[in-house]
């Protein structure tokens, strides 16, 4: 009989030595939910969402004897999967978000920009949601992953495969980036 209480560890060598989908399954039960919810903030049509956590699974399953658990927990390996499978999707169809010219983001004071994220008013809000639903898909994720989920930059540097100093300066203008729409938007200019 399994263990409820097994690592993750235990249930990969079990499906590696053994060759059980069903142990496999026990992960995507893990993690499934937890992983869409991560490839959501990149993908906004819940369908590609759905397809793209299952093709993540798959090519975890396929490559799970590359998994190395001295470089990273299971889940962040997974995140820097669907990162990757995101990434090649959102080149293949890609949105209309807004952009920021490097001489208006130079001229926010970073005073201003850095308390961006630190709102209670509801228009504030609004305009935030709004704001980054309209950022590119990396750069919703990485304030997704920073803000919301609370995950350090070493963290996030590990599945985007990206220097913790880089993603700090991504996220600097990132701030400013939406500090500058939620202000155009308070004053009747459109960002996008």
């Amino acid at each position: 009989m399994k263990q409820q209480n097994e690592t993750d560890q235990q249930i990969i060598d079990r499906a590696l030595h053994g060759g059980h989908r069903a142990d496999f399954a026990r992960l995507v039960n893990r993690y499934g939910a937890r992983l869409f919810a991560f490839v959501a903030t990149m993908v906004t049509c819940r369908e590609d969402a759905e397809d793209l956590t299952q093709d993540c699974f798959v090519k975890a399953y396929t490559h799970l004897a590359q998994y190395d658990a001295q470089r990273s927990s299971f889940y962040t390996w997974l995140r820097r999967i669907a990162y990757r499978l995101c990434l090649d999707h959102s080149q293949r169809s890609p949105g209309i978000w807004f952009e920021t010219d490097e001489l208006t983001l130079q001229a926010i004071p970073d005073n201003e920009a850095d308390g961006v994220m630190e709102t209670e008013d509801d228009q504030r809000i609004r305009l935030l949601t709004e704001a980054i639903q309209h950022l590119p898909p990396t750069e919703r994720l990485l304030i997704q992953q920073f803000y919301f989920e609370q995950q350090p930059l070493a963290v996030i540097a590990v599945f985007t495969d990206t220097d913790a100093g880089t993603l700090a300066t991504r996220l600097h203008r990132i701030r400013k980036k939406i500090y500058h729409y939620i202000k155009s938007k308070e004053h009747g200019k459109s960002s996008i």
